[in-house]
């Protein structure tokens, strides 16, 4: 009596569960769910109780597949990926210092109000005919600096500012329009128009600022400030919270990301062409990442020196400057979209593993 019919019984077990001769793709043999792979598990044990000879070649190839299928679909395996945890951590890090960073900005707003509030009695006033604007951004960061340092100097600062915007703007007010009443294409003549309007616009809102401050006397001034500073801590204390909470939840996502990154087997059969996409993905952005920001390390700083030649054989060296700043732009470019490219697509990768991972995680440990 040959092997093969000593384990018919065996075999016929194992046959109803491998549809497929050896050698075939045996992917779709893997169970996508507990029950189908608890069921194979009951098949194969009752396939070893049944079978009459264990070493028989046949028998035992076509088991041992079946079980490693059995095996691996009820073992959990790792699916989160370093990389991908280290771009989140980079955001979530640049999300902590974004709101910790505000912490000077938050003392510094503090000691703004403090000083208002023991502002010493001043003349205040400043019309708009009297009203010098600063000539220069320095003159202008030189007013900004000493702007808190009393009523007077508080008006002159914002008044100056206001008029020298409203000016410079009116002059570009004018430019737009001198351009449109000599324009002879109807599109262009049209799109200069729309300049007027658009800065004519601003003109209102630096003019009114003026209005708005100016007639006020020491108190009213005083209030006026007072109200700035108090409403500039509120924003930035605002933003911090923004930041802050925003890093919370990527941190909490992040867990998340882990925890439900070792799934049963039987899971990632369930999901493959998910998992096969977002590996997809997850390999072609990381890798123009990297090809971006190590372009970018690596490409060269400081340009070739220009060597200017003369009729007579003299030859000079000049640093190319322009050269090498240009060099530098490209440079940061690069490496910045590198690193905003690693941390895109490791946020992306991370928040759909975790959305599609999560309600099954949750399920198994309802079921327990």
């Amino acid at each position: 009596m040959s092997e093969n019919i000593i384990n018919a019984s065996a075999m016929e077990i194992l046959n109803r569960m491998a549809l497929t001769p050896s050698g075939e793709d045996d992917r779709h043999l893997y169970p996508d769910s507990k029950q189908e792979t608890l069921q194979m598990k009951g098949l194969l044990e009752k396939a070893w109780a049944c079978a009459e000879d264990r070493e028989d070649p046949a028998f035992k190839d076509k088991f041992e597949r079946l079980d490693g299928m059995v095996r691996w679909s009820l073992a959990r395996h790792r699916t989160w990926s370093w990389p991908v945890l280290a771009g989140v951590l980079l955001f979530a890090a640049l999300l902590l210092w974004g709101g910790l960073s505000s912490n000077d900005s938050i003392k510094i707003a503090k000691e703004n109000i403090k000083t208002v509030e023991a502002w010493e009695p001043c003349d205040t006033t400043i019309t708009w005919e009297t009203c010098a604007y600063p000539s220069s951004d320095a003159e202008s960061m030189a007013q900004w600096r000493r702007r808190m340092e009393n009523a007077n100097l508080y008006k002159k600062y914002h008044l100056g500012e206001a008029r020298r915007r409203y000016l410079q703007n009116s002059e570009t007010v004018e430019s737009y329009r001198q351009k449109a009443e000599v324009e002879t294409d109807q599109e262009k003549k049209s799109a200069y128009l729309r300049q007027v309007d658009y800065w004519t616009k601003t003109l209102d809102k630096y003019k009114g600022d003026f209005d708005e401050l100016a007639p006020l006397d020491f108190k009213a001034t005083q209030e006026y400030a007072a109200k700035q500073a108090k409403s500039s801590l509120s924003s930035i204390r605002s933003d911090r919270t923004v930041f802050l909470t925003i890093f919370l939840l990527v941190m909490i996502l992040c867990a998340l990301y882990i925890w439900t990154g070792n799934p049963h087997g039987y899971d990632i059969t369930k999901s493959s062409t998910r998992h096969n996409i977002l590996g997809w993905i997850r390999k072609v952005g990381l890798w123009f990442a990297g090809a971006a920001f190590g372009t970018g390390f690596a490409s060269k700083l400081f340009a070739d020196d220009i060597i200017w030649r003369y009729e007579d054989g003299h030859r000079e060296r000049e640093a190319d400057v322009a050269g090498t700043a240009g060099n530098a732009v490209w440079k940061i470019i690069l490496m910045v979209v590198g690193v905003i490219a690693f941390v895109a697509v490791s946020g992306i990768v991370m928040f759909i593993e975790t959305a599609f991972a999560l309600p099954t995680k949750l399920r198994e440990a309802k079921d327990k």
